[in-house]
């Protein structure tokens, strides 16, 4: 068993090893394709096409682990009472008891469960932080340039895949539905665990995002307009690959063997999927270590886990609660996911862990052709939560730490879901689907009610172009201001914005240039870092002057009337005011274009409501 040793040889990362991706496939077959038992089997009808719930009920409330000590212990104590009182009855109701007393269900959890819950939370073993430590991510070269960066899981080579947000689309936002242009279907994914010779120990679907940038006034006010639509304007999405090269020993061995040949075949497993995703017009991107250390650092908000409080039923730091909920077999559909990301949090992270149904070796033929599905939300929120969010997700009391390690990207060894998870053939995961990328700003909806929205701010140097009245121009950079963007107004009527600004009195968030707003100018502060894991955005508005280049990847938003000369700058994405009928407004992107209509509230009027006025 000579290849139980690649783990201890190369996860210090002191061996570099440079190899190619490129390999002699199947006749007939590609990259993008699969031939395992999931895809052969996918058309036949099956009992699992239909996701399936393994756990009785009533084991989430009484689990064998807690069950089993319980009844040892009653009998323990009947014994006891009946040795040194030889009374069969008194032994019997001692017993019955204490098993009554341990086993009654209080708020879905019985007292056994909650003192055994507490004694784990204090068995020795290593830190938090020497988890995340212990098994570094290191990068590997290849002939083709560039590099893969890996890291050791127990036995399982982890690599990670980003996958990279389409420009500028446009996004239906309607109650219980996700509607955008691109979506990850997790069919795809599932058909990537086989393939030709080695099959992955599984795939992590992990999407984190924030309805908004925090949780000052305008970002309550921005929620409060969105209200039930799963609208998330910043998303990021990554796939977490992991190979198990003791699995998979004839193909490790065709590649070279010993932990070069494991090395090789997580790197043409991940290219493979690359390649599958990018038949669908699905681009990603391969993550270095120093990608994979920065992917592990906004899952964390950069906690040092040792720092985070446990208690039952959530993580605590800095009055930030981190709580994880098991998503119930019902939720896992479209309109389930949808409603997760209506709840309003800091941040929500979604994991969805896509192991094969059935192992090489597995006896039991109902299992061929499946795939096992484990899925856990994390709500980060500013009180600790009394109940779920959502009917359909289930608490994981006592299992928070252990739950937040094991769905990290990092060599903590976890083995969430090992043993439980929803059984379904690839016809189960059908209409099930992620969506790649944020939604942006809401903008208004459309004359079916359907809100509409689109990024209009973002990393890098972008440039908006609105034509019409003050009253849209203010709106979007209201909103802007809710989704993390620190906002300086250049501008030929700074009295026009003064009401603004005051109304907001908050000049580290929004300010009017010194040219514009007199001697009174004062320099803001340096913008807060928002709350959510929004990138640090700046936005430099030119209302009614002809813009300027700037430096530093800032958004530029020119603001104009139709008879005004456009700006020499080609705009990403333009606005434009009906002058006839000014709620109705025309969004042009690059790739599609939508009319709309204004949405505000009374709340939204208290800013740019002198504006609307003056129309």
């Amino acid at each position: 068993m000579a290849h139980r040793r690649w783990p201890n040889r190369w996860q210090t990362g002191t061996y570099a090893v440079t190899t190619s991706v490129n390999e002699t496939r199947p006749a007939g077959a590609t990259e993008a394709e699969g031939t395992g038992a999931s895809t052969r089997n996918a058309d036949r009808p099956s009992a699992y096409d239909t996701l399936r719930d393994p756990e009785f009920w009533l084991f989430r409330i009484y689990p064998l682990r807690v069950l089993v000590p319980v009844v040892v212990l009653a009998a323990t104590l009947a014994w006891i009472i009946l040795a040194t009182t030889e009374s069969l009855w008194g032994a019997i109701g001692a017993g019955a008891a204490l098993a009554v007393l341990l086993l009654i269900p209080m708020r879905g959890r019985t007292p056994a469960a909650r003192i055994g819950g507490a004694l784990a939370r204090r068995r020795s073993g290593l830190r938090p932080a020497d988890q995340l430590a212990q098994a570094p991510a290191f990068d590997v070269p290849f002939s083709e340039g560039g590099g893969y960066g890996v890291r050791w899981d127990g036995e399982l080579l982890l690599t990670m895949l980003r996958i990279d947000p389409p420009p500028d689309a446009l996004t239906l936002l309607r109650r219980g539905s996700l509607s955008t242009d691109q979506l990850l279907p997790l069919t795809e994914i599932a058909r990537c665990l086989d393939q030709f010779d080695l099959t992955l120990a599984g795939v992590d679907i992990v999407s984190t995002g924030a309805r908004t940038a925090g949780t000052g006034i305008i970002s309550h006010l921005y929620d409060r307009i969105l209200g039930p639509l799963p609208a998330i304007a910043h998303r990021t999405l990554w796939l977490v690959l992991r190979l198990d090269p003791l699995a998979n020993a004839e193909a490790v061995d065709k590649r070279g063997g010993g932990g070069t040949g494991a090395l090789r075949t997580a790197m043409i497993a991940t290219r493979r999927v690359a390649n599958r995703l990018a038949a669908h017009d699905i681009a990603t991107s391969v993550l270095t270590a120093a990608e994979m250390n920065s992917a592990v650092r906004e899952l964390t908000h950069g906690f040092e886990l040792d720092q985070l409080t446990e208690s039952p039923g959530s993580l605590e730091y800095q009055g930030r609660y981190l709580t994880h909920y098991q998503i119930g077999a019902d939720m896992v559909g479209p309109r389930g996911l949808a409603d997760i990301w209506t709840v309003q949090s800091l941040s929500t992270t979604v994991t969805l862990r896509l192991r094969p149904g059935a192992h090489r070796h597995d006896t039991r033929a109902d299992h061929a052709g499946t795939v096992v599905l484990n899925a856990v939300v994390r709500f980060d929120t500013t009180f600790e939560p009394e109940e779920p969010p959502l009917p359909g997700l289930r608490e994981l009391p006592g299992n928070q730490m252990r739950i937040l390690l094991d769905t990290l990207p990092i060599g903590a060894a976890g083995r969430w879901g090992s043993d439980t998870g929803y059984r379904g053939t690839i016809t189960a995961l059908t209409d099930i689907a992620v969506p790649t990328a944020g939604c942006g700003q809401l903008i208004g909806a459309d004359e079916l009610g359907q809100g509409i929205a689109v990024p209009l701010v973002g990393e890098g140097t972008r440039h908006l172009e609105v034509i019409g009245n003050l009253d849209l121009a203010q709106q979007v950079i209201l909103r802007a201001t809710a989704l993390g963007a620190h906002a300086i107004v250049h501008t030929a009527r700074p009295d026009a914005w003064h009401t603004m600004v005051t109304n907001l009195d908050a000049p580290q968030v929004i300010s009017i240039a010194p040219r514009s707003a007199g001697a009174s100018y004062h320099a803001p502060a340096a913008p807060p870092l928002p709350a959510a894991p929004y990138p640090s955005t700046t936005v430099v508005v030119f209302d009614g002057i002809a813009p300027t280049a700037h430096a530093g990847g800032a958004t530029i938003v020119h603001v104009r009337t139709p008879d005004q000369p456009p700006a020499p700058i080609d705009a990403d994405v333009t606005l434009i005011q009906d002058p006839d009928a000014p709620n109705r407004i025309t969004v042009r992107t690059a790739t599609a274009s939508a009319t709309v209509f204004m949405v505000t509230t009374p709340d939204e009027m208290h800013y740019i409501g002198e504006s609307l006025a003056a129309r």
